[in-house]
């Protein structure tokens, strides 16, 4: 085995035997806590996002009142997803699909058809889980983010 690794072993061995008992009950608890956090993490992670997150399943959609066909809505979910993908956002894309948008129920649907995705943040940002409204809010600026509400409220939608 190597050296290096026995010798921090043996350290960490003698520090752990010169501890109190309350401290090695500490210590063992904190372990057991990072390992037990370590394996859960996907699930605590999802539990937290639930918790912040609304239930876009919970919108209501009239679909008499929906100016499109279903497959149109999935189109223009995976166009906005293309959009906000990877590095750079093509704002145009998503304000031309916003402009199509004619009624409530038309956004409604267009979020439920968006549902929650995993977003990759490439190198230097973080990944996210969001709807599409904190899809939007993530590759937006304040600006743009007026425009599409904008957008929106000529249309008699509310954001």
């Amino acid at each position: 085995m190597n050296p290096g690794i026995t010798k921090a072993g043996n350290y960490i061995k003698e520090k752990y035997n010169s501890m109190s008992p309350q401290t090695k009950v500490r210590a063992r608890n904190i372990i057991i806590l990072i390992v037990l956090f370590l394996l859960f993490r996907k699930r605590l992670v999802g539990a937290v996002r639930k918790m912040f997150h609304r239930d876009i399943n919970k919108l209501d959609v009239n679909n008499t009142n929906l100016t499109y066909e279903r497959s149109e809505y999935f189109s223009m979910c995976s166009s906005l997803e293309s959009a906000m993908h990877g590095t750079g956002t093509d704002e145009d894309l998503i304000f031309s699909i916003m402009m199509r948008i004619r009624t409530q129920d038309d956004w409604n649907f267009l979020q439920k058809c968006f549902g929650v995705r995993e977003k990759d943040g490439g190198t230097f940002y973080s990944d996210m889980t969001g709807d599409l409204k904190a899809w939007l809010a993530d590759e937006l600026d304040s600006g743009e983010m007026e425009e599409v509400r904008d957008i929106l409220i000529s249309q008699g939608v509310s954001y």
